[in-house]
């Protein structure tokens, strides 16, 4: 069994995964029956490493950017922005994440769309 993770460090990693590439990750972070809302297709850490390589493959500069985190043990939300090249401008996004057994189980996205 693995030693119990501060919440917001499994989120901080998920997206260093995005950032970085390091797929290695996914088991450690991501549920069995992971689902992102925004990409309900992409289910489990074995997708996820799969859907990370193939966008970092065709958006190599694609960089999320964590601006707060708030919550507690099981729910996160996360402001931030994404960046798919460094031209693009950041699109500012909401992010809530359930998480349980150390993992995260759930993501919905939310897109900041005020101008």
């Amino acid at each position: 069994m693995l030693v119990s993770q501060d919440p917001r460090l499994v989120v901080v990693r998920y997206f260093e995964m995005w950032n970085g590439g390091d797929l290695s990750i996914a088991p450690e972070i991501l549920a069995e029956d992971w689902l992102d809302h925004a990409h309900p297709e992409v289910r489990g850490p074995a997708a996820v490493q799969e859907a990370v390589a193939k966008t970092r493959a065709a958006q190599p500069d694609l960089h999320f950017e964590i601006d707060a985190l708030l919550g507690g043990e099981g729910q996160l939300a996360v402001a931030g922005t994404v960046r798919v090249s460094r031209e693009a401008p950041a699109t500012r996004l909401l992010w809530l994440v359930t998480l349980k057994d150390d993992r995260m189980i759930e993501m919905r996205t939310y897109r900041d769309t005020a101008p």
